[in-house]
């Protein structure tokens, strides 16, 4: 089948905690709908660090996922984040495009803590924001290019002559391929494998024009990483996955109560059952944002000073986001203003099909999935 822009493409967001798939419907005016959407989680330490260690789980989930939601298509957009993932921008010397994809690994070598031969490098040459990321494999198994998109952008450098600026992606493989492999398992083709933090652009950007303010910052809050992204008029300037998330609350829970996992993510979700002190609960999830909340400062400081900007405000989504009182606690201590990203504000959806109040409830944590679904195959 010969892929385009119409074909209809199944978003899957692998998390530690949950398997998330979306489908978008779009029409003429640009306009989305919901077509699908369906959360089910896994089991404990079926993906650790972002690679899935337990693919026969996982992929057992996924199809039920499908065969729940009646989802015919058999093109998939995934994503991945992690340690693995390296998003940085450099300067290089001024070359085309194609002289560029001759010598990236040479450049890209210095910048990556990771054996060149273990990684998929792409680049995008600096100007535009990066709406596109990486392509896997064609529906026939062949090689298609990584595409994070954009144009040029010349600098001086005084020591060095004329330099451009572009930003540089590289992942290890087994990140790719371990998700690749779960979804050709269950019969999926996937088309496109992107990041989650270029998946919070396009999520963000559904409900927000973000072109249209200063820097930006966007924190998913997942259960074993918390993804952090912070743009300059959509351009990204620093990239971090924190490896610290909901689970490490959920770990403090269950040693502090001795309660099983399951028990314990209802508890941060506010279920808090007679017998159990509401302060317990309220004292382990403000330790774990604690932590989070160091790395985030040390990132908010870092771009200060190499930028001499400011981050104007915080857009947070992620099961983390979910408790009640999180986005408070961020404003307060990182004094800017904080707004829980509500992807699904602006998407149609049936009323017959969908309830409007677990929409609305589910909307934070669907951020990834979506941003994933509103993308398309517009690959040449």
């Amino acid at each position: 089948m010969f892929l385009s822009s119409n074909t209809p493409l199944v978003a899957v967001d692998i998390g530690s905690y949950s398997i998330k798939v979306a489908q978008l419907n779009q029409d003429k005016s640009g306009k989305f709908e919901l077509a699908h959407f369906a959360v089910m989680p896994l089991e404990e330490e079926s993906v650790v660090v972002g690679v899935v260690k337990k693919p026969d789980e996982v992929a057992e989930t996924l199809a039920k996922l499908l065969k729940t939601e009646k989802i015919q298509t058999r093109f998939a957009i995934s994503s991945v984040a992690g340690e693995a993932v390296i998003v940085k921008k450099i300067k290089v010397p001024v070359r085309s495009k194609e002289e560029l994809e001759e010598t990236i690994e040479q450049e890209a070598e210095q910048y990556i803590p990771f054996d060149i031969d273990e990684v998929k490098i792409d680049f995008q040459i600096m100007e535009s924001a990066p709406k596109k990321a990486m392509a896997a494999t064609g529906p026939q198994g062949e090689s298609l290019e990584m595409d994070i998109s954009g144009n040029q952008e010349i600098a001086m450098d005084e020591e060095d002559g004329e330099k451009m600026e572009i930003l540089l992606v590289a992942v290890q493989r087994r990140l790719i391929d371990s998700r690749m492999d779960v979804l050709t398992d269950i019969g999926l083709k996937p088309v496109i494998i992107d990041l989650d933090t270029f998946a919070l652009v396009n999520a963000v950007n559904l409900s927000t024009d973000i072109s249209a303010m200063g820097a930006v910052a966007l924190m998913d809050m997942g259960d074993s990483f918390t993804h952090l992204i912070i743009l300059t008029k959509e351009i990204p300037a620093l990239t971090r996955d924190i490896p610290m998330g909901g689970g490490y609350c959920s770990r403090r829970l269950m040693k502090n109560l001795e309660i099983p996992y399951v028990q314990a993510t209802h508890l941060k979700a506010g279920e808090i059952p007679s017998g159990i002190e509401k302060e317990v609960v309220i004292e382990a999830i403000i330790h774990s944002h604690e932590r989070i909340l160091e790395e985030v400062k040390k990132s908010f400081e870092f771009f200060s000073t190499t930028s001499n900007t400011q981050v104007e405000k915080l857009f947070i989504s992620g099961g983390g986001a979910l408790i009640a009182g999180t986005d408070e606690y961020f404003s307060e201590h990182l004094q800017v203003p904080v707004e829980v990203l509500d992807p699904m504000k602006h998407i149609n959806f049936n009323p017959k099909l969908f309830d409007r109040d677990i929409i609305e409830a589910m909307s934070p944590m669907s951020a990834v999935a979506i941003g994933l679904a509103t993308r398309r195959f517009d690959y040449v």
